[in-house]
């Protein structure tokens, strides 16, 4: 899978689990954030995607509608039978996600590791 048509996000497989790398450092408005979510959504929706980490280990910023994406995806990937897992999140961002309840919709890892690891 050839990831240059992607802007926002570096994609590729460990074992049969699909990583989803979040290029940016911030998030802060909406069209970007929904840039974002057009392009997760099409890997979430790929067969080969029923198992997918999404690492967020740039992202030091993410906005509500950040947030409100990341939590479409997870709902879209539970729709089809997919499991999505969330890793590396900066602190500040984790913080949100903690408040909005992100943790209560997918599992938030540490490591990348440990987030390919819960889906075997």
């Amino acid at each position: 899978m050839s990831t240059g048509e992607f802007q926002h996000i570096k994609a590729n497989m460990v074992g049969d689990v699909a990583v989803v790398e979040v290029l940016p450092g911030e998030l802060r408005f909406p069209p970007q954030a929904q840039e974002l979510g057009s392009e997760l959504t099409l890997v979430a929706g790929q067969e080969w995607a029923k198992k997918l980490v999404i690492n967020l280990k740039h992202t030091k910023y993410l906005s509500s509608t950040g947030f409100a994406v990341l939590f479409r995806v997870v709902k879209q990937a539970n729709d089809r039978g997919a499991t999505v897992r969330f890793c590396e999140l900066d602190p500040e961002v984790r913080l949100g996600a903690d408040i909005i309840g992100l943790d209560k919709v997918s599992t938030i890892f540490e490591t990348e590791e440990e987030a390919i690891q819960s889906l075997a």
